[in-house]
């Protein structure tokens, strides 16, 4: 039995536990794809990288010819002039001879020979120059080694050049520097060319191993603000190659690539806007598509498979069941049979459900012919027992109009209202629409008000009040509750006298609901101080009423109390309302009534 209190938990939808299976069913799937995509993303990121290192040494080529070029320059003089100017040559001859270099090789516009201890012993120019006036010469000094950096306004060509210092040695020890100055519009390389467009070039900026900037296709001052924000490009120097994406001074985002030019001297780096082809594998990260390509492979399965069991499966499932419901409300079935597009087990299950509902309405329909013919059987029975009593009602009317004797007449009367109650019960039994349950509050209005009628007592009308609640009994209850109100309201009709002060009688009668499935009925009238203390007529067998309402109380299963309180005397009756029960085919035994 299905407890009605308990809630009813849902149980989860067809959709939904295919969505749960194909999802578990993928997972393993979508973590291959993850790793495969990450995987793949990593490797066209490092493909990317060196690609972009490729092509920003081959974009700074130029510069790094120059670089060399002025390198090896640098180491010549060193070997030949420099040797001559440490070992006590004269300086002149020196100079000269460095001068005619320089007016033979191209590119350059000053040079010099610098010695370990700060000397100039020889020079390009006529100009006298002091070590002390050149922060730059004194590093060197201090620190030997190889150098380069910009100048942007030299003090020989009074233009930018690029000043390469190289060392060189006597006999295995350090001597001096050779110092050259290159113009640094030599550094542009294919400048004037396609060379940065046609690689997708925002910039090519070369710097020296203290991040200071050398050179650059748009200009020093511009190239600044393409650098990144948060870098020192000294970082860079030294390290290795490398792409990388960062936010840039001006606050766009673009893509660099650094690359070394000369090993510790000259470093290249190429900056790319984030948009560019070469340049977008470094922006993209493995978040972004690695996880999205399994995500939407999830998302496609799902779709499909939901479509697909939609429409073989949960479109129909949903078409019978609203079918379903609707012949439980309406009991109504569809005429035609339409399952040509539904596949063969759910048509055999629309097949079988209205096979079902054809059988349930052809059972349904008997059971309303039945039950009408029972019905009309029943009331028909409960209308000749009526018309029956009434008929010995008449007849006995006949006989105490012809009686002789005031006590026969009594007694002949006191039967004749019982039979009148009878027939009262019977006559609200076939007009009643439910013979399952009776109304007893309109049924004990029926009653009192025939009983009390045109009633007087010693030429004196009775006043009769009556408070009758309409409660539904079942018949085997409606019929002792009907004779014992019968029998008690006409001991109270016939004893009612006024009271003290009072010129006329009360009767009342009282039926109400208790609660708790429990129902009350109370008859009582009024007595005079000189009245009987327990009403009984002495022409009939002595307590005859009392046995009979002892025995109607018996059948309706409740509670008698008849007692007298000063000038009232009064009959109460409290019984359990029982439930509609159908026939057994054992009779229930009716208590022993006696006789009229």
């Amino acid at each position: 039995m299905i407890d009605k209190a308990s809630p009813r938990l849902r149980p989860m939808g067809l959709a939904a536990r295919i969505i749960l299976f194909l999802s578990l069913a993928l997972v393993p799937i979508g973590v291959v794809a993850y790793f495969q995509t990450a995987k793949l993303q990593e490797e066209t990121r490092l493909r990317s990288q060196l690609s972009l290192v490729a092509l920003t040494e081959a974009g700074a080529l130029a510069e790094r010819e120059t670089i060399l070029r002025a390198q090896g320059g640098a180491q010549a003089l060193g070997a030949t002039i420099g040797q001559e100017a440490i070992l006590g040559g004269d300086p002149e001859s020196c100079s000269t001879r460095l001068s005619s270099y320089l007016a033979a090789s191209p590119g350059y516009s000053f040079g010099l020979v610098l010695t370990v201890d700060g000397e100039i012993p020889c020079r390009s120019g006529d100009e006298d120059l002091e070590v002390e006036n050149f922060p730059r010469m004194q590093a060197i000094v201090e620190n030997p080694g190889s150098r380069a950096w910009l100048n942007p306004n030299g003090p020989m060509s009074r233009r930018p050049v690029i000043v390469v210092a190289e060392p060189f040695f006597l006999g295995g020890e350090l001597a001096g520097h050779v110092l050259l100055s290159v113009p640094a519009e030599l550094f542009a390389g294919d400048r004037d060319g396609d060379a940065t467009g046609r690689n997708g070039f925002e910039d090519i900026v070369t710097f020296n191993q203290n991040g200071e900037i050398l050179t650059a296709r748009s200009g020093v001052m511009q190239a600044a603000e393409h650098l990144p924000a948060d870098l020192n490009l000294a970082t860079l120097a030294g390290g290795k190659t490398q792409s990388f994406a960062a936010r840039s001074v001006d606050g766009e985002t673009r893509v660099f690539a650094a690359a070394p030019l000369v090993p510790g001297l000259v470093y290249a780096l190429g900056i790319w806007s984030s948009t560019n082809a070469e340049a977008e594998a470094i922006t993209v990260t493995v978040n972004g598509i690695a996880k999205a390509l399994p995500l939407l492979m999830w998302a496609a399965s799902v779709i499909v498979a939901f479509l697909a069991v939609n429409r073989l499966v949960i479109r129909h499932i949903k078409r019978l069941s609203r079918r379903m419901r609707i012949f439980a409300r309406t009991r109504r079935i569809p005429e035609h049979r339409i399952h040509l597009e539904m596949p063969a087990e759910l048509a055999e299950m629309e097949d079988d459900f209205l096979d079902m509902a054809d059988a349930i309405l052809r059972d349904e329909a008997q059971q309303e012919n039945a039950l009408r013919e029972k019905t009309i059987l029943l009331k028909e029975v409960h209308h000749r027992v009526k018309n029956n009593l009434q008929l010995i009602s008449s007849i006995m009317n006949m006989q105490i109009r012809q009686a002789r004797e005031p006590e026969t007449k009594f007694v002949l009367q006191r039967l004749q209202d019982r039979i009148r109650s009878l027939a009262t019960i019977h006559r609200n039994l076939y007009q009643t629409e439910d013979l399952g349950h009776v109304d007893a509050g309109a049924l004990l209005v029926d009653l009192v008000g025939q009983m009390t009628d045109m009633t007087e007592v010693a030429g004196q009308p009775i006043k009769v009040t009556t408070d009758l609640e309409h409660i539904e009994t079942v018949p085997d209850q409606a019929v002792p509750l009907s004779l014992l109100t019968a029998e008690a309201l006409t001991n109270a009709l016939k004893y009612a006298s006024p009271p003290v002060g009072a010129s006329q009688a009360e009767v009342w009668v009282h039926f109400r609901y208790q609660g708790g499935g429990r129902a009350m009925l109370e008859i009582g009238n009024s007595v005079a101080p000189d009245g009987p203390s327990k009403p009984e007529m002495r022409v009939e067998p002595e307590g005859l009423g009392s046995r009979l309402i002892q025995a109607f109380t018996t059948q309706l299963g409740g509670v008698l109390s008849q007692k007298r309180e000063a000038d009232i005397y009064r009959v109460h009756v409290s019984f359990v309302l029982k439930d509609f029960e159908a026939d057994e085919t054992v009779p229930t035994k009716v208590p022993d009534v006696p006789d009229f």
